[in-house]
């Protein structure tokens, strides 16, 4: 198992730097958007255009060969000196202060939407056709079609208004979770938890039910087990399955989520800094917020496939 994890890890470390080089190669041969925006904005400050655009060509290395260009950005990314934005503020900085409000409601959110789906899911198949399965059914798919910019603003009219809060989006002079800004954690983190809750809810108890009718289960119902045993059963066997569905699915449905939710709740987070990069044209910053989540989905796939060989050891003989 363990040369099976080692050829796994190097292979991610391959395929984030084969990624890195393809970016390099587009946005070599590409103009930069921003090199433009500089002299369009020194012109407005009564400054010379191309004495602008030549200091931002000159402070991003346009003039140097493409090989040192190349190995200069490897080593940038590598060493996470990813430049500054059109503004000149650097781009860690910026991450470094939009990521933290983004974790502190997504976080806990992806954990309860998990692990509550993960149950109800599964109570649900071994109970099929009972009460609460049809009451889960009947609940979860209309969940699913619920749009979350629909189910963001909605909160936002019905509780924000309903609570008298004065001001209207997040404040970053108070804490995270002072008085004023907690209406804009717990909202932002209800919203995505209801959309990660309907999708998980049927991910387990559509893969669950694959395993209800298998023979061990007969066979355990015939000798008078529980239902939480049954479940315990079922679980193990669908929990493979599960996890590729979550790093497949559901991290990808985070990344539009939070663009939506941030931009409704007005909350400085990463998906608004996204948001905020496409507007500008900030090639530094859309390349940030670009990598971080492909780089997540990297990391994920090699959890997928440690969590293979955890859950089942012969992935790591093949």
């Amino acid at each position: 198992m363990r040369r099976y994890i080692a050829r796994r890890v190097l292979w991610t470390v391959f395929a984030a730097y084969l990624l890195l080089s393809s970016i390099f190669l587009v946005f070599a041969f590409a103009p930069d958007p921003g090199q433009e925006t500089a002299g369009i904005m020194a012109a407005f400050g009564g400054g010379s255009a191309e004495e602008a655009e030549n200091a931002y060509a000159e402070a991003r290395n346009y003039d140097e060969p493409i090989l040192d260009r190349y190995i200069e950005w490897i080593v940038a990314y590598t060493t996470f000196d990813w430049g500054t934005d059109i503004q000149g503020e650097p781009v860690t900085d910026r991450l470094g202060d939009a990521l933290p409000i983004t974790l502190v409601y997504l976080v806990p959110a992806v954990v309860l939407s998990v692990v509550l789906g993960s149950a109800i899911g599964l109570y649900s198949a071994v109970h099929q056709h009972g009460y609460v399965d049809r009451l889960v059914t009947a609940i979860t798919y209309p969940g699913l079609g619920l749009p979350s910019f629909w189910l963001a603003s909605w909160a936002s009219l019905l509780v924000l208004e309903r609570i008298d809060i004065q001001a209207s989006y997040f404040d970053d002079r108070y804490g995270l979770w002072s008085p004023e800004n907690l209406p804009f954690m717990l909202l932002p983190m209800a919203v995505v938890t209801i959309n990660l809750l309907a999708v998980q809810i049927r991910y387990t108890r559509s893969t669950s039910l694959e395993y209800v009718p298998a023979e061990f289960v007969k066979t355990l119902r015939s000798n008078g087990a529980r239902a939480s045993d049954v479940g315990r059963h079922v679980i193990r066997n669908a929990a493979l399955p599960l996890v590729s569905l979550f790093f497949a699915e559901t991290l990808t449905i985070l990344f539009v989520t939070l663009l939506v939710v941030e931009t409704v709740f007005g909350l400085p987070g990463f998906g608004a800094l996204a948001f905020q990069a496409i507007r500008a044209r900030d090639v530094g910053l859309i390349l940030a917020t670009t990598m971080i989540p492909v780089f997540l989905g990297l990391a994920g796939n090699l959890l997928q496939d440690i969590a293979y060989a955890v859950l089942d050891p012969r992935v790591g003989y093949d």
